[in-house]
């Protein structure tokens, strides 16, 4: 892999799988633990605005008849 990035998050990954004994219930668990544990995730999105569909609907043309 030549990308740097995506090589450390495999290494990561990894060092994580053997941690936890590639057992993926066990990292499961310590992953949700950790969410648990850290600070509130950066982007809020209690404030983000939800599509209009209904203003979608009404705009859409109807499909041709056959």
């Amino acid at each position: 892999m030549s990308d740097p990035i995506i090589r450390e998050l495999w290494e990561i990954k990894d060092g994580l799988a053997k941690e936890c004994g590639y057992d993926l219930g066990k990292l499961f668990e310590r992953l949700k633990t950790a969410q648990k544990s850290e600070n509130p995730p950066v982007v809020n999105r209690t404030g983000v605005r939800k599509p209009l569909t209904d203003k979608v609907a009404e705009t859409a043309k109807p499909y041709p008849a056959k």
